[in-house]
C-alpha cells in the first residue's frame, strides 16, 4: 500500500476516533451536570431520612428509596405512618403497602421496619385507580397532596439487641437487621453491633455460600431468617462447608443462641 494511501486511512481512523471521544465526554459531562444539580443524593444503598424527604419533598417525587423508622400507627389494612422514635418530630411520613405479602404486626409495639418503595404527593383518587387499591376515602382524607412512601416491600427491622433478648418472637421471619460488621471469621460467621446502644449483646450471624467479602466496622443491613443456633443443623442445611474442628469451636460459644442466617448483605454508604 501506498503510503500517502496509508496515511490518509489512519488519519480518518484517528479523526472518527476523536470525535466519538468528544461525543462521549460531552455524553459524561451533561449527564454529570444533571446529576450534581441537587446536593441532595437519592441512593437505594443508603438510608433516607424520613425529615430529608418531608423538607425536600420536590427532589424525591418519583425517586425510590429505602427507609427505617418506627411504625407510629396503622391505617386500616394498607397505611402505616412512620415516625422516628415512635414519636411525633415533625419528621412523619405516611406509607401505603401495595407488596404481595402485607405486613403485620403480632403486638401493639412495633420493631422499627425497613421500606423500600416510591415517593409520591398523595392523591387519592390517583393512587387508587394506578395501583387498584381498596382504601377508605375517610381513613386520608388528611394526608391528601402530603407526601407519601408507595411501598412494595416492607421488612420487619428490629435492632440487634431485640433479637438477642426476644428471639422466639422473630423466629422464622424475615428480617433485615441494621448493624455494624464485628469479629469477622474466614468460614462465615461474624457479629452484628447496635452501633448506638451500650450494654447489648450482639446478633451472631452466618453468611451461605458463596461469601462476598465483608470488612470489620463496615455498617450494613442483613437480610435473613432467625433461627436457634445448632452448629449440626445449620451445616446440614446449608452446607457451610464447616469441618468437625470449627463445628466444635463456634457450637462451644454459641449454643442454643439465635443465629440470623444471612440471604443478602447490603453495605451502608454513610
Amino acid at each position: 500500500m501506498p503510503l500517502d494511501k496509508a496515511y490518509s486511512t489512519s488519519t480518518i481512523k484517528a479523526a472518527k476516533k476523536i470525535s466519538f471521544l468528544a461525543i462521549a465526554y460531552f455524553i459524561i459531562v451533561t449527564f454529570s451536570a444533571c446529576s450534581n444539580s441537587s446536593e441532595i443524593k437519592i441512593d437505594r444503598s443508603s438510608l433516607v431520612d424520613v425529615a430529608t424527604i418531608t423538607e425536600n419533598i420536590d427532589l424525591f417525587v418519583g425517586k425510590s428509596v429505602l427507609v427505617r423508622n418506627d411504625v407510629l400507627e396503622t391505617i386500616g389494612e394498607k397505611g402505616l405512618i412512620l415516625d422516628k422514635d415512635r414519636a411525633f418530630s415533625g419528621a412523619s411520613i405516611l406509607v401505603i403497602d401495595t407488596s404481595q405479602t402485607p405486613l403485620t404486626f403480632a403486638t401493639e409495639k412495633t420493631p422499627e421496619v425497613l421500606v423500600s418503595g416510591k415517593i409520591e404527593r398523595l392523591s387519592f383518587t390517583d393512587i387508587k385507580q394506578k395501583y387498584d387499591l381498596h382504601l377508605d376515602p375517610n381513613l386520608y382524607t388528611q394526608y391528601e397532596n402530603q407526601p407519601v412512601i408507595i411501598a412494595d416491600s416492607l421488612t420487619l427491622s428490629p435492632d440487634p439487641e431485640d433479637l438477642t433478648r426476644s428471639p422466639e418472637v422473630y423466629y422464622g421471619k424475615p428480617l433485615a437487621i441494621k448493624g455494624e460488621l464485628e469479629d469477622l471469621k474466614s468460614y462465615g460467621v461474624f457479629e452484628l453491633d447496635e452501633e448506638q446502644v451500650f450494654g447489648g449483646e450482639d446478633l451472631l450471624v452466618v453468611q451461605l455460600k458463596p461469601r462476598i467479602k465483608l470488612d470489620n466496622e463496615q455498617t450494613a443491613i442483613v437480610y435473613g431468617t432467625l433461627r436457634p443456633f445448632i452448629a449440626v443443623e445449620l451445616e446440614r442445611d446449608y452446607d457451610l462447608g464447616w469441618d468437625l474442628s470449627i463445628q466444635k469451636q463456634i457450637e462451644a460459644n454459641y449454643s442454643q443462641k439465635p443465629v440470623l442466617i444471612a440471604e443478602k448483605i447490603q453495605i451502608l454508604k454513610l
